[in-house]
């Protein structure tokens, strides 16, 4: 993206000119006769720096992770680069490019993207898988995967026992293993073959803890099968 790239070397420019600019201005005359105060410039520089930095960060992401492909994502992310543009070129030397700006509240103005960047960070942080949707990844379903590992040997041994007592002919009892089984199937077949399955789960950490809240009622039925199954 030529307006990240350009942005990326202002930042770079703006921070330099920091650093070999010292502490902070001796004081605050202005830097042209009707131009802003050297705190003034200060301030705005402070602001623009956070901001870029952060927009960086998140153009990075939205180009790696394929979401420029997403109309709004790139819109967003071309506005804000269309901001910031004026203002970096203002920093390093020709502040014409901010003629008539409020140097008191361009500062405030500036850090307001700081929310809606974060926001863009969150969104653009996995894949684009289209239609808005991030795509399944394998870091989101370790959890996912660590559950049902858990609770599978709880499964096979009270399922053993329920079927070695006689209790799959108790209908409430094969009902419920046959509920625990078709879950601990599904999510299984979508961790080892099509993790697509589970792309409509916005939040696979409370998929895991559903998976998880699976050993407290298989726990249950194995008291309950622990004898022979009188009918």
């Amino acid at each position: 993206m030529k307006k990240f790239l350009a942005l990326l070397l202002t930042m770079m420019m703006v921070l330099s000119l920091a650093a070999c600019g010292g502490d902070e201005p001796e004081d605050s005359a202005p830097v042209s006769e009707d131009g802003p105060t050297s705190e003034q410039i200060q301030a705005v520089t402070e602001a623009y720096n956070q901001v870029a930095t952060l927009y960086n960060e998140v153009a990075t992401a939205v180009n790696e992770n394929g979401w420029m492909a997403d109309e709004q994502t790139a819109a967003d992310i071309q506005a804000i680069g269309d901001t910031l543009e004026p203002v970096g070129t203002a920093l390093t030397g020709d502040l014409s490019a901010l003629d008539g700006a409020d140097f008191d509240a361009l500062p405030d103005a500036l850090l307001e993207y700081v929310p809606d960047l974060e926001a863009l960070a969150e969104k653009v942080a996995e894949p684009y898988g289209g239609e808005g949707e991030a795509v399944v990844t394998d870091e989101a379903l370790i959890p996912v995967a660590n559950a049902v590992n858990e609770v599978v040997p709880i499964f096979n041994e009270v399922y053993e026992i329920a079927e070695a007592n006689g209790w799959l002919e108790d209908e409430q009892t094969a009902t419920e293993l046959q509920t625990v089984m078709g879950t601990l199937t599904f999510t299984q077949s979508a961790l080892t073959d099509d993790p697509s399955k589970l792309e409509n789960v916005t939040d696979f950490d409370a998929l895991a803890n559903s998976i998880l809240q699976l050993a407290p009622a298989l726990e249950e039925i194995a008291e309950r099968v622990s004898v022979p199954y009188e009918g």
